[in-house]
């Protein structure tokens, strides 16, 4: 029973996540990040509607975000700043409908 409820609330917080993603709350590529870490979580890592988002984190995973950027000087925060601003302009629209999938499907 208590693996169930923990399922349950890990797909509640799948779901939240791409919402706030998509209601332009989160940080597309933080949410990203997380998404991926939950794909485990639901228990259906391989399942399709993820695989943009999986995609997508393999692209970005050298960017410095959250607590990492603490550690990085402002010159290259900067260079690091430009490239996630043009990565996002070509794949903001793959991210949401993803999102869009994600949450039909784990809703």
């Amino acid at each position: 029973m208590e693996q169930a409820e923990d399922l349950d609330s890990k797909r509640r917080e799948l779901v939240a996540v791409a919402e706030s993603m998509l209601a332009g709350e989160a940080n597309l590529l933080e949410g990203v990040r997380c998404i991926c870490a939950l794909r485990f979580a639901v228990e259906d890592p391989e399942n399709e509607v993820f695989l943009a988002i999986r995609a997508i984190d393999s692209e970005t995973d050298h960017f410095p975000l959250g607590a990492m950027r603490a550690s990085c000087s402002p010159d290259y925060l900067k260079r690091a700043d430009d490239e996630i601003r043009a990565y996002l302009a070509d794949a903001r629209e793959d991210i949401l409908q993803a999102c869009r999938e994600i949450v039909e499907a784990f809703s």
